[in-house]
């Protein structure tokens, strides 16, 4: 079975439609203290330094310079959060993990910072 046959012609309309919403800039955190009030279902977008975290949420929303992306790994280094009105759900771009260019200190506290979110955020699902 293919990946297209797993949802019905309504669910990828549903979706299609979602991510055509208008998608704005929420909020950036550096610190869990400062995360944004629970509310919608949240999606985060983890994975290794400079692998298109970023510009995949890009396309997904057709907001070409809505996450910010950059040839340098470690760019993204703080949890930035994204929503659209009325859609059911937030998008959260972390900072990638591996090489980064940026100082070590520096690395450790957002790497900190991600573990905490994603053991933490009960409105986190995938």
């Amino acid at each position: 079975m293919s990946e297209e046959e797993k949802f019905t012609k309504d669910q990828i309309e549903a979706g299609r439609l979602l991510f055509a919403k208008r998608w704005d800039f929420l909020t950036s955190v550096t610190d869990m203290a400062n995360l944004p009030d629970i509310g919608d279902t949240e999606i985060a977008f983890a994975g290794r330094s400079n692998v298109g975290k970023s510009s995949l949420i890009n396309a997904l929303t057709g907001r070409k310079g809505l996450a910010r992306t950059s040839s340098t790994p470690g760019r993204t280094q703080m949890l930035n959060f994204f929503s659209a009105d009325e859609a059911p759900l937030t998008i959260v771009d972390m900072p990638g993990y591996g090489y980064a260019q940026a100082p070590k200190d520096l690395v450790e506290a957002w790497t900190n910072l991600v573990f905490a979110y994603l053991r933490g955020r009960p409105t986190l699902r995938r």
